[in-house]
């Protein structure tokens, strides 16, 4: 049985939302349109169209309107098509007995759900300025199958981008079946720089973890030159690489402690010297191993100066201690530093505020200003606006420096990456950008 809800809102805003999901109850609908935080009230800022269609049914190709199913010319393109793959998880939102009220939203939705929020704000942004953009929102859940199913109907296939979805896995999968000739698809999140070869329609949006490591080694090498450097790892294979990359750019060869090749593993006080500053390098991931370390390094502080030199998570780490972390002069990278005292950020945050009840964070931040950059880029140049992506340009939060990659010595592009990383430091108990 195929379920149709048609919404009619009092609205100004034009561009189009599509949620297209596999389901067979009316009120699995209806979570995933509440947890959206959409609203059939005039009040709202959000940009459905009047007469939207929501249309649920066991299988997929029956949810494709008709319309959706023939290419439309370029030159007859009166709104770019983007579809949206986040893991909403709607099949997990816990509705009442009677299917009205929401119980509890899974926190796995957070992410999708503040992504999304970001999304519509651009949409609005657009919509001002007279750019028309149709969204199809798909919820992945993290499935791979569900991908597959997604990539083979005509709405991805007639769409002219691709965001998400988030996970490196689904990602492959995604990015090894869009039509490269005519379409672009966008790692919204991920930091990996193994997800694609030879795809020059593949887009990082974010800087990958070589980047990182490589943009820190070159701000060593400006501020601290002639520095002896310490690099602390154990040699698995993550950190192996991580290593590699901070050693291919540092000017001055390191000193490098691991636990396999040096006794004096953690005793990096016999390295030290009382009458300079040390830099250390710790390329990990493991909170635990961070831990440790910054412990023994936070120790040492009285009898030496020190300057740590961290990777983008350590943010995330519960139970890292942000005061040894100042104590140490830490400096981290991030793809994301959004200036709370900035007027740009501050309107952001207010507007966001009055349309979800609740304050933006990194994935909305991110969500708005890709979406605001593509609309933006095909307003000015039409269907040759991805010619156009890989020049220089500032969002909120966010910078995009985006450029082709080449893993091998051949020529042809294996993806787009943004090399745009921030220089942040620990200092008053806050987060400061360095560079």
């Amino acid at each position: 049985m195929i379920f149709q809800v048609n919404l009619r809102q009092q609205l100004n805003g034009s561009n189009k939302f599509n949620i297209i999901v596999e389901m067979n109850k009316l009120f699995y609908l209806l979570c995933i349109f509440s947890a959206l935080g959409c609203s059939t009230t005039s009040k709202t800022a959000h940009v459905w169209p009047n007469d939207n269609q929501f249309i649920i049914s066991d299988t997929l190709e029956k949810n494709i309107p008709e319309e959706k199913k023939t290419d439309q010319k370029p030159d007859d393109k009166k709104s770019l098509h983007v579809a949206l793959m986040l893991p909403f998880y709607a099949n997990e939102i816990e509705y009442d007995s009677l299917g009205i009220d929401i119980v509890s939203n899974t926190e796995k939705s957070n992410l999708a759900i503040q992504y999304l929020h970001g999304v519509q704000m651009a949409l609005d942004s657009l919509d001002r300025a007279g750019i028309k953009l149709e969204v199809n929102i798909f919820d992945t859940q993290k499935d791979t199958n569900r991908v597959i199913n997604f990539m083979n109907s005509s709405f991805i296939k007639n769409a002219d981008v691709i965001i998400g979805p988030v996970s490196n896995t689904e990602l492959i999968v995604a990015g090894k079946q869009i039509d490269t000739k005519h379409q672009v698809i966008f790692s919204p999140l991920s930091s990996s720089q193994n997800l694609a070869s030879a795809n020059p329609g593949f887009v990082l949006a974010n800087a990958g973890l070589k980047t990182h490591c490589e943009q820190l080694a070159k701000f060593i090498n400006t501020k601290y030159p002639n520095k002896k450097i310490i690099i602390l790892y154990r040699r698995n294979e993550g950190e192996n690489q991580y290593a590699t990359y901070f050693k291919s750019v540092l000017k001055s060869k390191p000193i490098e402690l691991t636990e396999k090749s040096d006794s004096s593993f953690y005793h990096t006080d016999d390295f030290f010297t009382t009458i300079d500053n040390n830099i250390v390098i710790i390329p990990s991931f493991d909170e635990e191993f961070v831990n440790v370390i910054s412990k023994k390094l936070f120790e040492l502080t009285e009898n030496y100066k020190i300057t740590l030199f961290g990777m983008p998570t350590w943010t995330e780490m519960e139970t890292l201690r942000f005061d040894y972390l100042q104590k140490l002069n830490t400096h981290i990278t991030s793809s994301f530093f959004a200036d709370d005292s900035l007027k740009t950020n501050i309107a952001f945050r207010n507007n966001y505020k009055s349309n979800f009840s609740s304050r933006p964070n990194e994935y909305s931040y991110q969500g708005y200003n890709l979406v605001l950059l593509i609309g933006t880029l095909w307003k000015q140049y039409g269907d040759n606006w991805y010619n156009h992506l890989q020049q220089p340009l500032v969002g909120l939060g966010i910078n995009y420096n985006f450029q082709s990659v080449i893993l091998n010595t051949q020529t042809t592009i294996d993806f787009i990456e943004n090399k745009h990383v921030y220089i942040l430091s620990f200092k008053d108990n806050k987060l400061f950008r360095e560079k």
